[in-house]
């Protein structure tokens, strides 16, 4: 017996509107209904797919890109003052927090 799971997958690379991105409006609704570490973690995973999303979350901190996954401004801030030149890095901090706080 299998079970059934809610799942959107969809194509958002290059991120936003991906190659030949189509319902965007239904992957934004599955992503903002999600909880804060779940946007972080698909903010995250679409900043490996894409290099100016990249470039955008770990060079120059893009506040806009944060609000468009829905963080928080105290999250916001708290990415903004993690000291990390890779998405490895900030990844790995933010594991570390994470890890940290459970």
């Amino acid at each position: 017996m299998s079970t059934r799971r809610d799942m959107l997958v969809m194509d958002i690379s290059p991120w936003p509107s991906g190659s030949g991105f189509g319902g965007s409006h239904n992957w934004w609704n599955y992503l903002l209904s999600k909880g804060e570490k779940a946007r972080l973690d698909n903010l995250l995973g679409a900043a490996l797919l894409d290099d100016k999303l990249r470039n955008r979350l770990v060079v120059e901190r893009d506040r806009d890109l944060m609000d468009a996954f829905g963080l928080s401004d105290d999250t916001k801030h708290w990415l903004c003052k993690i000291d990390a030149s890779s998405l490895s890095d900030l990844a790995q901090a933010i594991v570390n927090s994470y890890q940290m706080s459970a």
